[in-house]
């Protein structure tokens, strides 16, 4: 009976880990800009950029998908079935409040805080593992760090590639029909800088989704061969997700961008996938693809001398700040629950 809980719950896992990736396609606005532009079909968009981030899941998540479903982990530690439940569920918990109260959350905030609650309550439950120990503190530490680096270094990105393209090339433009004739090539180099963007954003995001099937797989739960195919089967549903649910989130903010230039979008798209590339193939560190967006935004408008919101701002960064301890916390509640009914 015991055996075919756990295999009922190994499934359970995996199926939530498939949800997890057609939630994270369904909120990923990436291609929102080229559907603005209208350079190309809506339908041809969305399969465009749902085939590039599901192609980015299948090769470019293993080396962060290694660093959540292992490596953070402290040294001999493998999670068991129920912590890898714990995790999901406290992922998913919080960012079902976060998207019913309209807050701005990350689920990679999430799933790391989720985790390191997991396994403090781990630790104290169990002799053998030491609290300080219990973890990799030098890449939660690393983890933690990029998550305050990465958008600042986008906000530097952005604010000078800007500068350089309008001193170097924008500024020497002279005539409306100059402008708009550089402008169709920037809305081409927009569609490449785009592609490349959601590469890298499907080979960390999704490496949420794919971490906790490594984390099944390190368990000895499945083979080598049942893994990869399983990460196969995620991107797919990252697509779904994309295809299916993420062209209401893009439509909408397509919509906002009527008046925004190609160069712009072009800017703000280098820095962000210079920025997720670096942390998904280079560090293989889990990063949020919205925060280093968001920042790259706003250096394009500091650049640009326009007004800023800055009270809007400080409140994205609060709720991003509390998103760690408040998945901790969760997902220690839900862990503690599983120990007192006799699981672990």
């Amino acid at each position: 009976m015991a055996a075919e809980l756990v295999v009922i719950l190994v499934m359970l896992t995996i199926l939530m880990a498939f949800g997890l990736s057609f939630a994270i396609g369904a909120n990923d606005e990436t291609v929102s800009p080229l559907v603005g532009t209208n350079v190309l079909k809506f339908k041809v968009v969305l399969i465009l950029g749902g085939v590039a981030t599901a192609i980015g899941l299948i090769f470019l998540s293993q080396g962060v998908g290694n660093v959540i479903g292992g490596e953070l982990l402290g040294p001999g530690i493998t999670y068991s079935v129920f912590m890898l439940l714990a995790v999901l569920m406290s992922s998913i918990i919080w960012l079902i409040i976060g998207s019913l109260a309209g807050i701005p959350l990350s689920s990679t905030h999430s799933t790391i805080g989720s985790i390191f609650g997991v396994m403090l309550v781990y630790s104290f439950f169990n002799e053998a593992v030491d609290p300080f120990t219990c973890l990799n503190y030098d890449l939660l530490t690393m983890i933690l760090l990029s998550w305050i680096l990465s958008p600042i270094i986008g906000f530097a990105v952005s604010f000078l590639l800007f500068k350089i393209i309008s001193r170097v090339y924008l500024s020497k433009l002279k005539g409306l029909n100059k402008i708009e004739k550089v402008e169709r090539y920037f809305t081409w180099l927009l569609l490449i800088a785009i592609v490349i963007a959601e590469l890298f954003v499907g080979g960390n995001d999704g490496a949420n989704a794919v971490g906790l099937l490594y984390g099944i797989h390190n368990n000895g739960s499945l083979t080598i061969v049942e893994y990869y195919i399983l990460i196969v089967f995620c991107g797919l549903f990252l697509f779904l997700g994309l295809f299916t649910t993420g062209r209401y989130v893009i439509k909408n903010l397509a919509s906002q961008m009527t008046d925004a230039r190609p160069s712009e979008g072009f800017i703000i798209q280098s820095s962000t996938a210079l920025i997720i590339m670096f942390c998904t193939v280079i560090w293989f560190l889990p990063v949020s693809h919205s925060h280093v967006i968001v920042f790259c935004i706003l250096g394009l408008n500091v650049a640009q001398k326009k007004e800023i919101d800055y009270k809007a701002i400080g409140k994205m960064v609060f709720y991003w700040i509390i998103t760690f301890p408040i998945a901790a916390g969760l997902a220690s509640i839900i862990y503690f629950g599983f120990i007192i009914l006799g699981y672990s």
